[in-house]
């Protein structure tokens, strides 16, 4: 994927990999010296003279290791996608692999507890004689327009129209089904 400007972006990185640890070493010795002056200056040789070389150093150094950060980048990054991409795949397939049959169990049951509630309500849907929309079996009104609706089990006893929810009869109290 060679885009138009690469050539130059090319003279750049190779400008900035040699520039950057160039002022890297530079920033390097001037610290060297510095630290060594300052050490020696135990020895009796009086006080470091060349002392300033480490504060010189030091700003200098820094600057070449950015500059040298930059032009390393993109090899970094290509090594340590080479390296973390395999290791990623590995690590998804052998997840995959091993939680296949409990995302099956899962799935069927969840598939399971939709079917069954979903044969559990249409049973028991209470159908509005006004608009004929479905409702819960406990409900006492419509949802969609609010009218009352009507009472569905009849008594085997009586005859009584009792609650769609009821267990037992309004009027004798013998046990519905």
């Amino acid at each position: 994927m060679l885009r138009p400007d690469d050539s130059k972006h090319t003279q750049t990185r190779s400008f900035l990999r040699i520039l950057g640890p160039g002022i890297a070493v530079v920033g390097l010795i001037f610290m060297v010296i510095g630290v060594a002056s300052f050490f020696m200056a135990f020895g009796g040789s009086g006080p470091p003279r060349f002392f300033w070389c480490a504060f010189i150093g030091m700003p200098i150094l820094f600057v070449g290791i950015v500059i040298s950060k930059f032009a390393y980048v993109g090899a970094v990054s290509r090594y340590m996608a080479d390296e973390v991409a395999p290791v990623g795949k590995d690590v998804f397939n052998y997840m995959a692999d091993g939680t296949k049959g409990s995302i099956r169990n899962v799935a069927a049951a969840v598939g399971e507890g939709l079917r069954s509630g979903i044969a559990g309500t249409e049973a028991q849907a209470v159908h509005c004689p006004k608009c004929n929309a479905d409702n819960d079996a406990s409900a006492k009104f419509c949802d969609a327009c609010g009218a009352p609706l009507p009472k569905s089990k009849v008594c085997a006893g009586c005859g009584e129209q009792n609650d769609p929810d009821a267990r037992f009869c309004d009027n004798c109290g013998k046990a519905l089904d």
